[in-house]
């Protein structure tokens, strides 16, 4: 029976890991061990008996990484890719844990079935790491043996675990690096070329690395392949755009990735109980990841983000708007009054003018938060930002999805949850994600602070804003993982990557990026959507009697238009917020896209001037019209906050839910409650305290 119980392990790591040692203790051969690179230059075999079982363990020359270079290198690669061992024991120096896991981070991509390994766990207890195996074990999703290789020990409990990932009873889980959203776009692309392909039990996510790497060994894989030019062109393509973008090679930015998260893992499960040399992020990194520290760090960080584009993009936004108040006089002025006057004037340049006369704002935002994200402090603030979460119920790499939505659009930061493990993380992240303000609440937000409160407190009330998002955000996550929800939180590897200089050209280019998507959901959504809006409110014509005033005119026009009837129909539901017809339905238009919020109010505005050769601005138009104030600008901003998501972002959200009427319709259902919920609080309570007035 034992020679039908045949199992095939790979002893594969560093050089001077002890890999020798171990193999030697589990074959009983005696080969040459050393303490230099390279003793072992080819691959060994040896037999073992255990428990009915008959191991045939292979040692392999010790290797650094998957992309060979020298001879024995080769070997190693040759080994691990083309004959497919049953398991595989990869030893690990404990005591320097974060160089030799960069091994690891390749293997993993293989996912393929492995054990580590630790040895030399009492030369790492000497140094003063304490090492918690078993939560390092869940952050890699590999089974973990301590060994001393030297004194023989571990090896028992390492040839049970061999058996055990055999026979399926222990698990060993695919973790992977997470590239980064700039890699990750391009890794896309190559992957999309590559499915369809035959690529000879080769896993898709460790070829496309290698030929992103121009491993020699995968770019022979890929020249046999159909699509191969294709394909390499595609990799010249999207390595010359990280070059541009980061100023730095492709091959170093994924290293980069490694070693962060090695260096997550290695912070959450080794403790030093003494001081160490230290390397600068090391150094960075013990106040910026202090526990006392930390979060009030991430709060000026975040602060320092708002003040610096309110500040220097104000008097951009002012040239701006003074531009589209400029061409609305000259279309008063050049074309003969009616429909076609209206539709120029009101549909277009009051409607998508309006949202347009903020990109300024949202450029310098943008630069802003690609400073902190190339730096490597985003990184840390999830870290930060995970000690907190957990106790609201949410897992660690839900920050991800709500900074994703914070720096552009809340589409793509739904889509990052997919990086979650379980469904019901996925859809409490999903849940909340909505809440961040996102690049699209942003002119939003910058419209009401800019009309109704000065300027210096401009930084001050939006940071106070995206606190009460966060808070909001994290508040929800509590009640959902309570009482819809329940069930325990995964544990995950934050990324920790190196600090950086961040490259300015980089930061152009992202910057400008996130804002020509900005530009063409302008020029696209939100021009069809004010073009509807501004028919909305021009149709059924009304012939107003003569000796009416021109301005009781177009207000009635408005209120008898079909967009204004409608409005008056939802007017008793944000009347107790404190909203007019006119706010209800312009948070109506956001659901289409929240920069319409502003696109709607501009063309409303813009229909009720009097004069059309002399606009005011919208700031100005909200500023004197009486039915607002700084209160009712708050309830607004709160419900602009909360409610529900865009039309594309709840389209999304329903593919990512497993298409899911039921989770769809009660985001519909929360996200709307709570925002009149907490609107009414705001201007209820602000009126009882005498802010209305």
């Amino acid at each position: 029976m034992a020679d039908n119980k045949k199992i095939t392990v790979a002893l594969v790591g560093n050089p001077n890991s002890g890999k020798s040692t171990v193999f030697n203790n589990l074959t009983g051969a005696r080969q040459h061990v050393g303490n230099y690179p390279g003793v072992t230059v080819e691959k060994k075999q040896g037999d073992a008996l255990y428990k009915g079982y008959s191991l045939t363990v292979v040692d392999l020359p010790g290797t650094y990484s998957l992309s060979a270079h020298s001879e024995d290198e080769i070997v190693a690669r040759d080994f691990i890719i083309n004959e497919k061992p049953d398991v595989f024991i990869h030893i690990v120096d404990s005591s320097n844990l974060e160089r030799n896991l960069y091994l690891f981070t390749q293997l993993s991509e293989l996912d393929v079935p492995i054990v580590l390994a630790m040895n030399m766990s009492d030369m790492a207890e000497n140094k003063g790491h304490k090492i918690d195996y078993d939560k390092l074990s869940r952050l890699l999703g590999k089974p973990i043996v301590p060994t001393v290789g030297n004194k023989n020990k571990g090896m028992d409990k390492l040839l049970d675990m061999i058996i055990g990932i055999y026979e399926k009873k222990i698990k060993s889980e695919k973790v992977t690096v997470d590239y980064g959203l700039e890699l990750g776009e391009e890794f896309k692309k190559i992957k999309k070329l590559l499915k369809g392909n035959e690529l000879n039990g080769f896993p898709v996510d460790w070829l496309t690395v290698k030929l992103f790497e121009q491993d020699p060994f995968a770019l022979g894989i890929a020249a046999k392949l159909p699509q191969c030019n294709d394909i390499l062109s595609q990799i010249t393509k999207s390595r010359h755009h990280l070059i541009q973008h980061f100023k730095d090679d492709p091959d170093v930015l994924i290293a980069d990735r490694r070693y962060g998260f090695i260096s997550g893992a290695y912070a959450q499960a080794v403790i030093h109980t003494v001081e160490e040399r230290q390397d600068f992020s090391d150094k960075v990194d013990k106040i910026i990841l202090n526990r006392f520290l930390g979060l009030p760090i991430f709060g000026l960080v975040m602060y320092s983000i708002f003040k610096f584009t309110f500040t220097f993009s104000e008097p951009l936004v002012g040239w701006f708007e003074v531009l589209f108040e400029w061409l609305g006089g000259v279309a008063g002025s050049i074309i003969p009054e009616g429909l076609i006057q209206s539709f120029v004037i009101d549909g277009i340049i009051g409607g998508v003018g309006g949202v347009l006369g903020f990109f300024p704002l949202v450029l310098f935002m943008f630069f802003a938060i690609a400073f902190f994200e190339d730096s490597g402090y985003m990184a840390r603030a999830a870290f930060v930002m995970d000690r907190i979460m957990h106790k609201f119920g949410l897992h660690g790499k839900s920050f991800l999805p709500m900074m994703i939505s914070t720096n552009g659009c809340a589409v793509p930061g739904l889509m990052a949850a997919r990086t979650l493990e379980t469904q019901k993380d996925r859809l409490i992240t999903m849940m909340i994600t909505p809440f961040m303000i996102c690049g699209a609440k942003l002119p939003v937000f910058a419209l009401f602070i800019g009309a109704f409160f000065p300027a210096k407190h401009g930084a001050n009330i939006m940071f106070i804003m995206y606190t009460l998002s966060v808070v909001i955000a994290f508040g929800s996550a509590w009640i959902l993982k309570t009482f819809v929800f329940k069930g325990e939180n995964a544990h995950f590897v934050m990324e920790l990557p190196p600090y950086r200089i961040p490259a300015l050209k980089g930061l152009l280019l992202k910057m400008w990026e996130r804002g020509w998507l900005y530009l063409k959901k302008a020029g696209t959504i939100i021009l069809l959507v004010s073009i509807f809006i501004w028919a909305g409110f021009t149709f059924p014509q009304f012939k107003a009697e003569e000796g009416i005033p021109a301005q009781t005119a177009a207000s009635m026009q408005m209120e008898q238009s079909f967009a204004g009837r409608l409005g008056k129909f939802f007017e008793p539901v944000v009347k107790p917020i404190g909203m007019d017809w006119r706010g209800g339905v312009a948070l109506l238009a956001g659901i289409a896209a929240k920069e319409v919020v502003v696109s709607t109010l501009g063309t409303i505005y813009s229909l009720g001037e009097v004069d059309p050769e002399e606009p005011d601005s919208l700031k100005e138009g909200l500023r004197k019209d009486p039915l607002w104030n700084p209160l009712k600008a708050l309830a607004f901003l709160m419900f602009s906050l909360i409610y529900l998501p865009c039309f594309v972002a709840m389209a999304v959200f329903y593919r990512e839910s497993g298409s899911s009427l039921k989770w769809l319709s009660f985001l519909i259902f929360w996200t709307t409650v709570m925002a009149w919920g907490a609107s009414f609080i705001v201007y209820q309570g602000g009126n009882l305290i005498g802010f209305g007035g």
